[in-house]
């Protein structure tokens, strides 16, 4: 049986008592009993012409269950805050008796459960901490042994959840965590030192391995991006930009000093990293939310109950992961080394495109690329200046390649943010493209189906004037049926190799008709077919 279906089964079961417990059952089927039994002793009689409470709690827990069952997280986050607001507001549900010991606690914890079938649709792509499963006492002491030999600037614990989660890293995530750990050894170095610039404990420099796996270019279910994994709101509330051509949180030196001015908000605001690393995952809000339903008890293990899942094992997944890390030898890991990145940075002004410039100074596009992780399209912004990464010792190599590009040659394509009354033709006419290479490049059919804020890639014609001779003179020479195949606007998806083989050509020919360094190219690119 699935996981899936057991949770489902249990928890009708358990619907089944709870709401036993909370309403009288009818004397007989559509008809209600005269003499319904008293209220508990010390509870409050609901006044004459209210609801008893009771009521909407299950109306409302029904919704709940419904919005589980269709998928809904939005409308399921809604009857749950409705139901903790009634709770709170209705002081006759609070009370502990022989009749109902606990009615609180099994209405959280059947939220609690239904919120983790909510949960499971996301684990699969945000690959989120798993469920701590049991473990034997024994083992929760050999793990504090191991733990107990190094030092902590955090109020790490080893108790059965984190030891749970020792084994899930050390375990079926062994060598995700391996690339992991390599990938670390690029960015710890300047994590670290932000951390110490801010007082802050060094080893929160850790937490990028829960939150992204030390990908820059991570991209949850849920929209977080980068290595620290911000949302788009908070990330423009620490200064980074976000747009469609340039995303800082895919930068992991920006987003790190972001990260860490946020921790330290946080931290701040609770008082504890316990709570601020919690609130990091899920927002602040959500924790003061749960410092309300748990009437104000601030420690972190008792407050998880009141969490969603994937926050309530996020802390123990940071513990889990920062014992590991700080004795890998003892969990049969190679030695952690860290190999900081030697980058300078070029002023650049205006539009300039990646492509362009790693094939002028011989560099490799995709390792151009994958030291500018912000640069989504590839291209620096047309407006005011960015400071673009490059190999370190090459600094002013590549700045005279830059002011030796002719500005009619530094882009391959344009960005275009389609306004109110813009048609593809007087887009075409702007850019000097031409309406069928842009449908082209964008996989669009209708020319009317244009979104208003939907950004175009607007590929631009050859500029070179023996550019223009060489398609010219093909077009003479060649028939029509030819002709159309001369030229090539690149679409979403498409190879050198797709190309070629849907023309009858090889992709090395396609690569030396075209001048390029490698076989990289991008929606937009126009590419010649025959010379």
């Amino acid at each position: 049986m699935s996981r899936r279906a057991t949770t489902a089964g249990a928890l009708l079961a358990a619907f089944a008592a709870v709401a036993g417990c909370r309403t009288a059952p009818p004397a007989h089927e559509g008809v209600r009993s005269q003499n319904p039994p008293s209220p508990p002793v010390g509870a409050a009689t609901p006044s004459a012409g209210r609801p008893d409470p009771r009521d909407e709690v299950e109306a409302l827990l029904a919704s709940a269950q419904d919005a589980v069952a269709r998928g809904d997280a939005g409308e399921f986050e809604d009857c749950e805050a409705a139901t903790f607001q009634l709770l709170d507001r209705s002081p006759e549900l609070a009370v502990r008796s022989s009749a109902c010991p606990a009615y609180r606690d099994d209405v959280v914890a059947e939220l609690a459960a239904l919120a983790d079938q909510i949960d499971d649709g996301d684990d699969a792509a945000d690959d989120s901490p798993p469920e701590p499963e049991p473990v034997a006492e024994a083992h929760v002491s050999e793990a504090q042994e191991k733990a107990s030999k190094a030092q902590y600037d955090l109020p790490v614990v080893v108790n059965p959840e984190v030891t749970s989660l020792i084994d899930f890293y050390t375990g079926r995530y062994r060598e995700r965590l391996i690339a992991a750990l390599e990938r670390a050894s690029i960015y710890l170095p300047y994590i670290r030192a932000e951390l110490k610039k801010a007082n802050m404990p060094q080893d929160l420099a850790w937490l990028p391995l829960v939150e992204s796996a030390f990908n820059p270019r991570a991209r949850s279910r849920a929209k977080a991006q980068g290595l620290w994994q911000f949302m788009a709101g908070t990330a423009r509330l620490y200064d980074l930009r976000t747009d469609s051509l340039v995303d800082e949180r895919n930068d992991p030196f920006l987003a790190t000093q972001a990260a860490v001015r946020h921790l330290g908000d946080l931290h701040a605001m609770f008082g504890s990293w316990e709570l601020a690393l919690a609130a990091y995952n899920c927002g602040a809000g959500n924790i003061q939310r749960a410092l309300r339903r748990s009437k104000g008890d601030t420690d972190f293990w008792t407050l998880r109950r009141y969490l969603r899942r994937e926050t309530r094992n996020y802390v123990p997944a940071l513990w889990a992961v920062v014992v590991v890390t700080k004795n890998p030898a003892a969990y049969g890991l190679p030695p952690i080394e860290e190999h900081p990145p030697c980058i300078d940075r070029v002023p650049v002004r205006g539009a300039l495109d990646l492509d362009v410039l790693a094939q002028r100074a011989g560099l490799d596009a995709q390792d151009l690329a994958d030291l500018n992780p912000a640069l989504k399209q590839r291209l620096t912004p047309a407006t005011g200046s960015y400071q673009l990464a490059v190999p370190c010792g090459l600094q002013a190599n590549i700045g005279d390649v830059i002011a030796a590009i002719p500005p009619s040659e530094r882009v391959r394509r344009f960005l275009h943010v389609v306004k109110r009354g813009d048609t593809p033709g007087a887009i075409a006419r702007r850019y000097g493209s031409s309406v069928d290479a842009i449908l082209a490049a964008n996989g669009i059919r209708n020319p009317r189906a244009l979104r208003i804020g939907q950004t175009l890639i607007v590929p631009r014609g050859p500029v070179a004037a023996s550019e223009r001779h060489t398609v010219a003179a093909a077009s003479s020479r060649a028939p029509r049926a030819h002709a159309a195949k001369a030229r090539y606007v690149v679409r979403r998806g498409d190879t050198l190799y797709k190309i070629a083989r849907r023309f009858g050509t090889s992709a090395d020919q396609l690569q030396k008709r075209n001048n390029l360094a490698d076989e990289t190219i991008r929606p937009g690119d126009v590419l010649f077919l025959s010379r």
